[in-house]
């Protein structure tokens, strides 16, 4: 049921911006556009292996910290308005620091809400992570980090159990320079913790 649900949140957030995908990949053929302050679901080129969204998955705006998902580790699929379908995934540990190595970052503010810019080395695109924190549901129901600490979900497990897996961390205190690589990972159990969504094409 909970897959259920992230799949029905992503093809609504997919059919509502359907739109918006088809003209960031038209918008990404130019260098130096930021994507930090916008309303578009735009897969945004930042000269990496993948495209990233501009937003969250929940969300509506690219400041927004949208939902909390439990971990899933799928590829999801959504019909675009006028034809075609984009298919989209929880990003991988090693695209996770791809992307951390290849961009300029820095703690800043939209719209009153903490986070980090990312600005591409390679063509100057610029993308905002905000600062989201995670939902715990153990013993109870709350949040924590929220305008401090971005927690996202990775796709790569780091045992080979299935209980335990590495999640993206950045923070405001400890300075984003040195997050590159694996001290910018985390791993732990997934049983309790519910953390925001950032995919990539």
């Amino acid at each position: 049921m909970k897959r259920i649900l992230f799949i029905l949140s992503l093809v609504v957030l997919l059919a509502s911006c359907g739109k918006s995908i088809n003209e960031g990949k038209k918008d990404n053929a130019a260098n130096g556009v930021d994507y930090s302050n916008t309303s578009e679901f735009v897969l945004v080129d930042m000269g990496l292996s993948v495209k990233w969204a501009s937003m969250n998955v929940g969300a509506s705006y690219s400041w927004e910290y949208g939902d909390y998902y439990e971990y899933s580790n799928e590829s999801f699929s959504g019909d675009i308005p006028g034809g075609g379908t984009v298919t989209l995934h929880i990003p991988t540990q090693a695209e996770w620091e791809e992307f951390y190595l290849a961009c300029r970052k820095k703690n800043t503010a939209v719209n009153g809400v903490n986070g980090f810019l990312f600005t591409s080395k390679k063509n100057g695109n610029s993308i905002f992570i905000p600062a989201a924190g995670y939902q715990y549901t153990y013993p109870n129901l709350g949040y924590s980090d929220v305008g401090e600490h971005a927690h996202y979900w990775s796709s790569t497990f780091a045992y080979d159990n299935g209980s335990t897996i590495y999640y993206t961390f950045i923070s405001t205190w400890i300075g984003l320079d040195t997050v590159g690589g694996m001290t910018g990972f985390s791993h732990h159990p997934i049983e309790f913790d519910r953390l925001p969504i950032r995919l990539v094409d």
